[in-house]
């Protein structure tokens, strides 16, 4: 796993030694980066189970402000800082339930994008994108990206999902809070 593109470009990333982390493909991660372009610089991020943070990490390399990071594994979060410590960057990293700082972030920090790759067979992702909504955690042209396999329900966010690609086995969709057809 590297960072493909900006000032870290080429970097690899270290991956955590457990297999329960499953990476972004570079061509998923560039395609994503080529949707948000005009998004990342000077952006707001949180890449919400981050695992390698590889995601965030992009952000970073490509401009954006700040990045939280938010990871319940202390494996991945110990890599993580272990890398942060190597480059420059304003960063945050948690190591907590998504739940309890969703609701930390709470009246106190809003997204300007908000990654979402949990683990494919788990609704943690469902559920963390009524909380985003409910929170308020997104700002107004903000945009949630989730990454999830193709058989997954979507119908309780439907009309908020904006774009749509589909990679082999993955999708992943572009949601932002108000029903609108585009991302800029």
């Amino acid at each position: 796993m590297r960072i493909i593109s900006g000032k870290y470009r080429g970097k690899v990333i270290p991956s955590p030694k457990e297999k329960i982390v499953k990476p972004t493909l570079d061509r998923v991660k560039e395609n994503i980066f080529n949707i948000l372009q005009f998004k990342v610089r000077g952006a707001v991020v949180l890449d919400l189970f981050c695992g390698s943070g590889a995601l965030g990490l992009e952000c970073i390399s490509r401009g954006a402000d700040k990045v939280c990071f938010v990871d319940n594994n202390k494996n991945n979060i110990t890599a993580l800082e272990k890398f942060l410590s190597t480059i420059e960057s304003r960063t945050e990293v948690f190591h907590a339930d998504y739940f309890d700082k969703l609701r930390d972030f709470s009246g106190k920090e809003k997204f300007e994008i908000i990654f979402l790759d949990p683990p494919f067979d788990s609704d943690l992702a469902q559920k963390a994108i009524v909380k985003i909504l409910k929170f308020d955690l997104l700002v107004d042209d903000g945009v949630i990206v989730w990454e999830h396999a193709l058989c997954v329900d979507k119908t309780f966010i439907q009309d908020k999902i904006v774009d749509t690609r589909k990679y082999g086995t993955v999708e992943i969709d572009f949601i932002k809070r108000k029903t609108q057809r585009h991302l800029t």
